[in-house]
């Protein structure tokens, strides 16, 4: 994607802000998206922005921890049945599938990708809480249960995942949590 794509995703699809409601949006640390170009157009779109850390995608990226391995097997297979009916051209080489059965493809894997689990995989990444804060530990809770986070550690893991969240500004990356042997 370019800076110029993502700014006409900004104008088209996340579109302006209608309601006079701030709105968030979360994102990779792309380069594209820190261009002074796209940080203007946030703001004309009323949004604040959370980058993602690098290296924390799988764990904070509610696509990549909940959802895109379902919704890219789903598509994979409408490709693999595409290619199955082997249908050739004039040449003899297989037929590449148009527009709309490619359409089609993405229209079906993403049907198959329920409301539910949508909605889950933001809560789950920390995203959606409650604004009451009682939703707060979902998170590291989950984080938890794959032995990444000792129970009795949540706070300073939480103060050092937010200090890194939301210091847009800085160049420094993300290269995963300290051990306690450090």
């Amino acid at each position: 994607m370019t800076s110029e794509k993502f700014q006409e995703w900004l104008s088209r699809v996340w579109g302006p802000n209608s309601d006079d409601v701030r709105r968030l949006l979360v994102i990779d640390q792309a380069p594209i998206h820190k261009t002074p170009a796209a940080k203007d157009a946030l703001q004309a779109c009323d949004t604040d922005v959370v980058y993602v850390p690098a290296g924390c995608t799988g764990l904070l990226q509610p696509a990549d921890v909940y959802w895109n391995r379902p919704f890219k097997a789903r598509l994979r297979a409408s490709w693999e049945a595409f290619v199955r009916k082997g249908e050739k051209t004039a040449k003899g080489n297989l037929r590449k599938p148009s527009r709309q059965e490619v359409l089609c493809f993405v229209s079906e894997a993403w049907a198959a990708v329920s409301e539910e689990t949508v909605a889950r995989s933001f809560k789950g990444c920390g995203i959606s809480n409650a604004l009451d804060g009682s939703g707060d530990g979902d998170l590291h809770d989950r984080l938890s249960s794959v032995g990444a986070v000792d129970p009795e550690d949540r706070g300073p893991l939480q103060a050092e995942c937010m200090e890194m969240i939301f210091a847009t500004d800085s160049d420094e990356s993300f290269d995963g949590f300290a051990s306690d042997d450090d």
